[in-house]
């Protein structure tokens, strides 16, 4: 959701990655692919985050370290409500637009099989 408001550079795909899955913790690599950013991008960045207590580290599983969102920072807790907030009110804008592709509900097959 933050890359809609906040643009689509490196730092907020991650954190709008780790925002999604605030309670676990995932290596380089994982953070790498799932937020469609370069490993020594996250590297960089990754660094930097947890200089600001963004991220912490949680464990080391053989030669990697595994990175979470510290969600006991004040900061990160406003994010996630933000985004939360975000969210909530997008869905409730979608609701409420008329649905523009619509599909009939009884396509022909159906109704042929109801027929039948």
């Amino acid at each position: 959701m933050f890359k809609d408001i906040f643009g689509n550079n490196p730092q907020t795909k991650i954190l709008d990655f780790l925002a999604d899955y605030p309670r676990f913790d995932y290596s380089i690599t994982e953070i790498a692919e799932k937020a469609k950013v370069s490993r020594p991008t996250v590297y960089k960045i990754i660094k930097t985050l947890v200089e600001k207590k963004l991220v912490i580290k949680t464990r080391e599983q053989g030669a990697s370290c595994l990175y979470q969102l510290n969600t006991k920072n004040t900061l990160v807790q406003v994010i996630l409500k933000f985004d939360f907030e975000i969210a909530s009110k997008v869905a409730e804008i979608e609701m409420k637009e008329p649905m523009k592709h619509d599909k009939p509900a009884l396509t022909k097959a159906k109704a042929k099989a109801a027929v039948s």
